[in-house]
């Protein structure tokens, strides 16, 4: 498929084209209107191939009117955009000769929330990328996806300039990318090489799930966990021979119930002879204060300044000075008569309960000393003790059933993985013919031949002689030299496939690197649009003047605002 315009257009308050670009088989330049003008890298240039990777699908729309590095939006621009609804149009054909040639016009609207279109038909998102799979490389099956393969067609960040080789996508593991290589250079049946991506993200998700299950349950080894299961086993073994040391297992459980009922009537016992006891305490007390003051006599003349006091308030009183005395002293006595008698019926309360409780001892002997020494307080304890590492243990088993049947999954995946690439047949004959086109034109873009290999872990593919630390020029013709290769590699595959390639600004390619990808475009016959300074071009005879597809400038940007 070869790109055959680009429209841009307002669609309110009417519809009115403000700008149409042709595009033609060859070289495609988008550039300046010169340096007699004005300075030619802020008029646009950038924009227009912005706009082409939009209507082939790419997300970001509101980065035509905003800098990601500066953080600066373009305000009059955004609401031009928004108040007009703009609209950008893409068509795509078969062939620029055919009569009979099929035309795809993919149309976005470019303002917040606008719609998709496909040949005038509205399509949400999935449904257009699916669709362009279909149209640019009869990818019916969708793996892989339509975005992750044209962006090797399609170099072009919507956010900045874009100097990305073999790894052209955002955030994408290597799995991945060898499904995608697969796919372009059709090393394996493309069915075989989307199960091997499955299986290698189940392998994935699986590891995941793995360590989250070993964080959640504080684990970093499945030998930690081997490790306290056995020794939560031989804890267990040494509590229930210490048990058995106590009692008889089998008759204190026959008991247990009988036991406990016994220890709760027991426990009633001495509680309720631990009050009696404090009661007879301050009774004790108490009399033994009333005897005291008994011994020391009663201060006659207190009393005698109270009844004087007394008279003096209520008049005669009918009782003498004596009478008082011997009230109180009668008071006295009877207070330590009755605190006598409550201290016996006390005492007899005590020896009650205490030979009540003798007698439930004496009458449930043969049950209590199951236990030698009647330790059954130690026995509960053991029991506790035991009923926790239990718990434990069922715990710690849980987990290791858990992670092992996880790993059991792992493992099956992993060796369905093994199996289905050990069987899966390696095609190397179009790599073979990728590296003689490979070779060929890099020589001629940068005096040296390069050559694509498969690696053997990692990444999935490498460049010979590609070195850290190349120039962008260096790189931005090796990737040109690439993706010729790739022109040519399709051709002979007779594999769908766009037959443009969209770079964005080469302005670091030298001349003869720029010679030499002109001289290749023109004799494979596909489409190289790119965006340049018209300085970088001006005296180069191979460049005719229908080469240059949009000049711009200050007065005369993509948008003409």
């Amino acid at each position: 498929m070869f790109i055959k315009h680009l429209i841009i257009k307002e669609t309110i308050p009417a519809e009115n084209i403000i700008r149409e670009i042709p595009f033609a088989k060859g070289m495609n330049f988008i550039v300046d209107a010169g340096k007699d003008q004005e300075k030619g890298n802020s008029v646009g240039k950038t924009t227009i191939l912005k706009l082409i990777d939009i209507c082939l699908g790419a997300k970001d729309r509101k980065f035509i009117y905003f800098d990601d590095e500066t953080k600066q939006t373009n305000e009059k621009l955004k609401n031009y955009i928004i108040d007009n609804k703009i609209n950008v149009e893409l068509m795509v054909v078969d062939s620029f000769n055919e009569e009979n040639s099929s035309e795809y016009i993919l149309s976005v609207d470019l303002y917040p929330r606008g719609k998709r279109y496909i040949n005038g038909i509205e399509t949400n998102q999935n449904d257009y990328w699916q669709q362009l799979n279909v149209i640019l490389f009869s990818n019916y099956a969708n793996s892989p996806t339509f975005r992750q393969l044209i962006n090797m067609f399609v170099r072009i960040d919507q956010r900045a300039d874009n100097n990305k080789f073999l790894k052209f996508l955002d955030r994408t593991n290597e799995a991945t990318y060898e499904n995608i290589y697969s796919y372009l250079f059709e090393l394996q049946d493309q069915e075989v090489s989307n199960c091997i991506l499955d299986l290698r993200k189940e392998i994935a998700d699986k590891d995941k799930e793995i360590k989250n299950f070993m964080s959640i349950n504080n684990f970093k080894s499945i030998d930690s966990v081997d490790q306290k299961v056995n020794l939560l086993e031989s804890t267990i073994d040494e509590l229930n021979n210490q048990m058995n040391m106590l009692v008889s297992s089998r008759k204190f459980k026959e008991n247990e119930e009988k036991i406990s009922e016994i220890k709760i009537e027991y426990a009633n016992y001495n509680n309720r002879i631990d009050e009696l006891l404090f009661k007879r305490k301050k009774i004790k007390d108490i009399l033994a204060d009333a005897k005291q003051e008994i011994k020391n006599g009663i201060d006659e003349e207190v009393l005698r300044n109270l009844y004087n006091e007394t008279q003096k308030a209520m008049g005669n009183l009918h009782k003498e000075f004596e009478d008082l005395v011997k009230f109180n002293d009668e008071l006295m006595h009877n207070k330590i008569r009755y605190f006598n008698s409550q201290l016996e019926k006390i005492d007899k309360q005590t020896v009650g309960l205490e030979e009540n409780k003798n007698r439930l001892f004496e009458k449930h002997k043969n049950v209590i000393m199951l236990i030698e020494e009647n330790k059954i307080d130690q026995y509960t304890s053991l029991q506790n003790k035991l009923a926790e590492y239990n718990e434990e243990l069922g715990s710690n088993k849980n987990i290791r059933s858990t992670y092992k049947h996880l790993e059991s999954r792992r493992a099956k995946l992993v060796e369905k993985l093994e199996k289905t690439e050990g069987e899966a047949e390696v095609k190397k004959d179009s790599l073979s013919i990728f590296n003689k086109y490979f070779s060929q034109y890099s020589e001629k873009t940068n005096g040296e031949p390069f050559m694509l290999y498969k690696t053997e872990k990692g990444f999935p593919f490498g460049i010979d002689s590609v070195k850290r630390g190349l120039s962008t020029g260096t790189r931005k013709s090796i990737i040109a030299a690439f993706d010729l290769a790739y022109q040519q590699l399709a051709k002979d595959l007779k594999k769908k496939a766009p037959n443009f390639i969209v770079h964005d600004v080469i302005e670091t390619i030298d001349q003869v690197a720029l010679g030499a990808i002109i001289n290749i475009v023109n004799s494979i016959e596909c489409q190289y649009i790119v965006a340049v300074l018209k300085e970088k071009i001006k005296d180069n005879d191979l460049i005719e003047e229908s080469n240059i597809k949009a000049t711009l400038s200050e007065n005369n940007r993509p948008f003409r605002n």
